[in-house]
């Protein structure tokens, strides 16, 4: 097995080579589109009206060259065709954004490059209320209503926020990009954070980068099996296309494909101290109706633990225990997903992740599985959608994000890397969202959530959420949500 998958994953960055476009003088690199942008649901709205056939939308950050491939796309086909005009507005709104990002300072598009040092800021106020809920058997603990935010922790009551985002690009192929963000909470604490830190460097069809990233896995959108941005963003070393190729000879019948791996470290602040932390993803699309995915992500090594190299981070990575059947040496969640297009039902999309964990002979045995279905338009106007996702992380198994040797869990700095409802959890989420003009959306949104079903007492969350975005401009924009969660048993005591 070690070897074999050895060979397979030469053999695939060998035929992205091949299968890349020969270098050009113009930019080839960009940043990463972050995983809370409002492009990313907008892009998946042009996709379900059918105007985006080669997007992969399991493997997430876009970068912003390939957000604009997609919109480009989308606006060819939109020539032939008639589409809601929903359609038109969201293609103008993310062209005039991306063309600003991607533009170089000052027009110049004759140099080699250039520096941005704040693209983009962002001023937000934030009011919590409420205690955190704890994951049994892990070191995890969050406020409910706070996921999916890059492991932002915010304080009781009061919390000022302050984000800007920067690049640089050196030669079309060198880039770097930033994210400071300063966090001040009603206790009077200022905390500085990097979300991301970043530089990359572009060689063919493929971009290795090294830095601070968040990654999202998986076809879900409230969350995911193996790899979301519910905790904070890891440092990593990571290889990956950023646009989708079609392979050479006869792989050319996958159709658009994407590979991703990566190589981290964990933290102190756990049982089992600094372990390795490690990914691969291959997604592929074979027709424009059908796209299919696969993703592993492994902990292993770390204090006290067995010394790992190279070859140990493949024969891992490839789903096999060092130690064989004797001893579990890492913490393995795999998946499968698969996302289904259905043009003559009005767009309708159907996807679903089937997930197992640790090794199961070489094969996703299924111990957690999540599904949804998005209508992209539900009345004639296109301006209306509806969305329903649900998670059940407790049927088949109620270790997943559990280990017995590491005992803190699937978890970084105390939150869960993967779908946020944690362990032994069940999540059904329902949301609609209105675009109602071409400056204003609107989503309202309710989340059911139990939690600890192997619990004498299960914890039930039922939460509302509304969420309003404004532009004022091309340069300016309102965001405004408010979200309530009523729970019962908090904390699995009985109430």
């Amino acid at each position: 097995m070690n070897f074999y998958f050895r060979s397979t994953l030469i053999v695939a960055l060998y035929l992205i080579c091949l299968g890349a476009p020969p270098p050009s003088c113009a930019a080839t690199i960009s940043g990463p589109v972050p995983l809370n942008s409002w492009i990313y649901p907008a892009l998946d709205k042009l996709t379900g009206l059918g105007l985006i056939d080669s997007a992969l939308q399991g493997s997430r950050p876009y970068s912003h060259l390939e957000a604009m491939r997609q919109v480009q796309e989308a606006k060819t086909v939109l020539e032939g065709m008639a589409a809601p005009t929903p359609a038109y507005e969201l293609i103008r709104r993310l062209e005039i954004y991306l063309a600003n990002y991607l533009t170089e300072p000052h027009g110049n598009t004759n140099s080699i490059g250039y520096i941005k040092p704040v693209s983009q800021l962002e001023i937000s106020y934030v009011y919590q209320h409420g205690e955190p809920s704890v994951y049994p058997q892990t070191s995890a603990q969050q406020f409910a209503l706070n996921y999916n935010n890059n492991g932002i922790t915010y304080g009781d009551d009061n919390n000022l926020l302050l984000r800007l985002r920067g690049d640089a690009l050196v030669g079309g192929f060198l880039q770097f990009d930033w994210e400071p963000l300063l966090l001040s909470s009603s206790a009077d604490s200022l905390d500085l954070q990097w979300q991301q830190l970043r530089a990359a460097v572009a060689i063919y069809a493929f971009e290795v980068s090294v830095g601070r990233q968040s990654l999202w896995w998986g076809q879900g959108h409230h969350g995911s099996l193996v790899l979301t941005n519910n905790a904070k963003p890891l440092d990593m070393v990571r290889i990956n296309n950023p646009s989708p190729i079609l392979l050479p000879w006869f792989l050319k019948y996958l159709g658009p494909f994407h590979l991703d791996i990566f190589w981290s470290q964990l933290g102190k602040d756990r049982i089992v101290t600094e372990p390795y932390f490690a990914g691969m993803r291959v997604n592929i699309k074979p027709f424009s109706w059908v796209e299919i995915g696969a993703s592993r992500g492994i902990m292993f090594g770390g204090e006290g633990r067995q010394d790992v190299d190279w070859n140990d981070f493949l024969t891992i990575l490839g789903g096999e225990n060092l130690g064989g059947d004797e001893e579990d040496t890492s913490n393995s969640v795999a998946a499968i997903d698969v996302r289904l297009h259905l043009p003559f039902l009005a767009g309708t999309e159907i996807y679903a992740e089937f997930g197992g964990e640790d090794e199961a002979n070489h094969f996703v045995a299924v111990s957690a599985w999540l599904t949804g279905i998005y209508l992209p338009k539900i009345e004639p106007s296109g301006r209306l959608s509806l969305r329903l996702e649900y998670v059940n992380l407790a049927k088949f198994n109620d270790s997943w994000y559990r280990h017995g040797t590491y005992r803190s869990g699937y978890t970084y700095e105390g939150r869960i890397l993967g779908h946020h409802v944690g362990s032994a959890a069940e999540d059904l989420f329902v949301e609609t969202e209105l675009l109602l003009n071409d400056t204003v959306r609107l989503a309202l949104s309710f989340d059911f959530e139990k939690r600890g079903v192997d619990q004498p007492v299960t914890e039930k969350h039922q939460q509302v959420q509304l969420a309003v975005d404004w532009d004022l401009n091309e340069y300016f924009s309102l965001n405004f949500s408010v979200a309530f969660d009523q729970i019962k048993n908090f904390n699995y005591a009985a109430s």
